[in-house]
């Protein structure tokens, strides 16, 4: 009788990890049976477990997906997590960031969607980023006028740039970049999450090439690095200023820049109009496709 309770036992436990198995190896598929790894369109996504970072246009363009489960994290770091733990099939994220996580992790891969076309319905100001200003600030014309410097072609080189070097490739130079003055007018206080690869990241061992040392108490040894940090480094330079990055959650980066804490938003930012009531913005600096990030 015991030697066939331990075999029940035994082929019970057989049968479960079987099960789990086959969990485990299942894809996932929208309401037609469709592949999520197969979906051409966004249309292929109906029904599934898509997320985005909370409070950006990122998880209004959730409501495009047919009969979507949609969620909201408030990290990019939080989205990955739930990405690999299956909580979610995939979540929204701009193309350089998709390019600089599945270069990271190779069980990752992304949906190219294109945007106004085969992805999500967008306008330049629900995809392009912008630095944010204090409404009135003087410094828009001078940075607009800065902006207005850098080329399409340049602007693709640097994105090209930070990703190979957020992934941990080498790079000796960027596209866009300018000598710091020899005797500066002021400094510029810039405000970013970082924590958004490949707009912007914290470098915990050591700079990276081009880093900027993160101002703020508690900050020593960690530096700032990323396509915002490269655009505001050229930005204050150009207007003849010193630099200085602090690291400040998404949610407080306005009510930061409102109270004079900083004098500007460089965030991976869209000027959306409902940030444009708040703030000012400067003309965007990249424009990018939406696309959506999930296991291969």
């Amino acid at each position: 009788m015991r030697r066939r309770n331990i075999l029940a036992l035994l082929m019970a436990a057989a049968l479960c990890l079987c099960l789990l198995a086959g969990c485990g190896s299942a894809e996932t598929t929208d309401s037609t049976g469709t592949s999520i790894t197969e979906a051409a369109t966004i249309a292929d996504l109906k029904g599934m477990k898509i997320a985005a970072q909370a409070g950006t246009f990122h998880a209004d363009a959730l409501n495009q997906i047919e009969n979507v489960q949609g969620s909201t994290y408030p990290e990019f770091a939080d989205l990955l997590t739930a990405l690999k733990s299956g909580a979610i099939d995939g979540y929204i994220a701009e193309e350089p960031t998709a390019f600089s996580v599945c270069q990271s992790d190779d069980t990752l891969t992304f949906l190219p969607f294109m945007n106004n076309d085969t992805g999500f319905t967008a306008t330049a100001s629900d995809v392009g980023i912008a630095i944010g200003l204090k409404k009135g600030s003087e410094l828009r014309e001078q940075i607009n006028a800065v902006l207005a410097e850098i080329t399409p072609e340049q602007r693709s080189a640097l994105m090209e740039q930070i990703v190979r070097l957020s992934s941990g490739g080498e790079v000796t130079e960027f596209a866009v970049s300018a000598e710091e003055p020899e005797n500066p007018t002021g400094t510029l206080r810039v405000g970013m999450e970082c924590a958004y690869e490949p707009y912007n990241w914290t470098d915990i061992s050591g700079a990276s090439f081009g880093a900027v040392p993160i101002s703020g108490e508690g900050k020593d040894g960690l530096y700032a690095n990323g396509y915002d940090v490269q655009i505001a480094k050229y930005v204050a330079a150009r207007l003849g200023m010193n630099l200085e990055i602090y690291s400040i959650e998404w949610d407080s980066l306005l009510p930061a820049l409102e109270s004079g804490a900083i004098d500007a938003v460089a965030a991976g930012m869209s000027p959306t109009a409902e940030r444009s009531a708040q703030i000012d913005f400067t003309d965007t600096y990249y424009e990018s496709n939406l696309v959506v990030i999930i296991r291969k």
